[in-house]
């Protein structure tokens, strides 16, 4: 400011001043979206929302009195150029399809509601989820009672309803039928959503599907279609079983009798769209004291974040073919869990009678096979 200007002069050119910066008003833009989740269904859902907020500038109004010896400056304007104007790039579409309630479980139930419709105390799980529902553009997720003696689980999944074969669409509305033999499930479609909860209670399973329906129609996700470079699932002990006798040494495998198989209309859709497959190895003589098993989960086209080993307490380990793996030993030290990330999809490989050692084997030879 010119230092010889009056201090009434000062004022007045400062009121302009400011008085020109009302008319200022900041733009911007912002757009989210999100790629899970958690499997994730057990049941596995992308809510966006955006504010946007303007603020202008004032001052105060001055009071000014000339003084009646200065002189008003005359005001010197330089011509400016007009800028020329070149026109801009739109912002690029967002290639990364949105997920059933943004991926994130927390904002399809609280763990008291769960534990309210269950009956006991339930907490969402947060161990990985190899047979995820993100990867089809849904969400997966699963409560587990705290208390062993009175053990549940309540798995949920949402998916778009485009993704939803026809074989799986006819059993929407069915009333679940629980035999004893496994978590029985059920489902509905709410607009472009379908939701279906397995528990090992009915009751706990429809009330479940209704009230999380409302919100899943707002929040369906995107139909994700698998990556190209995914793996071909066909039939997982056919693919792996001469890998897996390679990698163990020994030529007696078989599949593992037990009904411990993963089964209900969230598998189906995942099996349908090749997202998922399972297999499980064991001697078929059984003459041994303490046979070594093993269960290979497969999920094509998938990848699980870092943060998922390390919550289950895995440490990062080295395996042949694998971009990133984590180790999770068992409870009592007797096999444990290797988690891997490939090219094609993430392998989840669970043994007993196995060590570390054997199971990088096991996990490298698999990745191998699947290319």
């Amino acid at each position: 400011m010119n230092d010889e200007l009056t201090p009434d002069e000062r004022a007045a050119m400062r009121a302009r001043i400011l008085g020109g910066a009302r008319g200022i008003t900041p733009t911007g833009a912002h757009r989210g979206t999100w790629i899970a989740g958690s499997v994730a269904a057990a049941l596995i859902v992308a809510i966006a929302g955006g504010v946007a907020a303007t603020s202008t500038l004032s001052a105060p109004e001055i009071a000014t009195s000339p003084s009646p010896n200065a002189t008003a400056p005359t005001p010197r304007f330089t011509a400016t150029p007009t800028p020329t104007l070149s026109p801009t790039a739109p912002s690029p579409t967002p290639t990364a399809p949105a997920l059933a309630f943004g991926g994130d479980c927390s904002t399809v139930f609280d763990d008291s509601t769960v534990s309210a419709n269950a009956g006991v105390e339930m907490r969402l799980s947060r161990e990985p989820i190899v047979w995820d529902a993100r990867w089809l553009g849904g969400i997966s997720c699963q409560w587990r009672a705290q208390d062993p003696a009175e053990w549940q689980v309540v798995n949920l999944t949402v998916l778009p309803w485009s993704v939803v074969p026809d074989e799986v669409r006819s059993r929407v509305g069915a009333a679940p039928v629980c035999d004893g033999g496994g978590p029985c499930d059920y489902s509905e479609r709410f607009g472009d959503a379908w939701v279906v909860v397995g528990s090992d209670d009915g009751a706990t399973a429809v009330r479940a599907v209704a009230e999380a329906g409302a919100r899943a129609a707002v929040s369906p996700g995107t139909e994700r279609p698998l990556s190209p470079g995914a793996w071909r699932l066909a039939d997982c002990g056919e693919q792996l079983e001469g890998a897996v006798e390679g990698a163990l040494g020994r030529d007696d495998l078989g599949p593992l009798g037990t009904d411990n198989v993963p089964q209900g209309q969230a598998w189906e859709v995942l099996t349908a769209r090749g997202a998922a497959s399972w297999c499980t190895f064991v001697p078929v003589s059984y003459d041994e004291t303490n046979p070594p098993s093993l269960r290979v989960s497969l999920a094509a086209g998938a990848r699980s974040d870092p943060g998922e080993g390390e919550q289950s307490g895995g440490s990062p380990v080295e395996v042949g073919g694998a971009q990133t793996a984590w180790w999770m030993p068992a409870a009592d030290g007797n096999g444990g869990r290797l988690l891997a990330n490939a090219a094609g999809g993430v392998v989840d490989v669970s043994g007993e009678n196995l060590s570390r050692e054997q199971l990088r084997a096991v996990t490298a030879a698999i990745i191998s096979a699947l290319g």
